[in-house]
């Protein structure tokens, strides 16, 4: 029986959070290098499915040098972003830089 309140607690904890996420209009990054890419494109694709099933927002960028993508990170935060994934184009070029603003999200 202790099993099961257990369980019941997580699935209803669960279910709040999930509540409260969609309620505030998640936002996710999806950064990449050759947006132009079928791969790329598939990934886009398949995120925005998961974005529209689990309430979140994908906002799709192309960053092909490590400039933008610095400037890139950048406007995610400023836009209230709370995470997002990336295919970096040079991971040597920007890494230093990167660390630091991604430590500020």
């Amino acid at each position: 029986m202790h099993k099961f309140t257990k369980a019941l607690a997580a699935i209803g904890l669960a279910a709040v959070m999930s509540q409260s996420a969609m309620a505030e209009n998640l936002k996710l990054g999806f950064l990449v290098k050759q947006p132009e890419e079928p791969w790329f494109q598939t990934e886009w694709k398949f995120a925005d499915k998961a974005g529209k099933d689990l309430g979140f927002e994908v906002i799709k960028i192309a960053v092909p040098d490590g400039e933008k993508t610095l400037n890139a990170i950048d406007s995610l935060a400023a836009s209230g972003a709370k995470g997002f994934v990336i295919c970096t184009p040079d991971r040597n070029s920007a890494l230093p830089s990167w660390r630091k603003r991604v430590a500020t999200i």
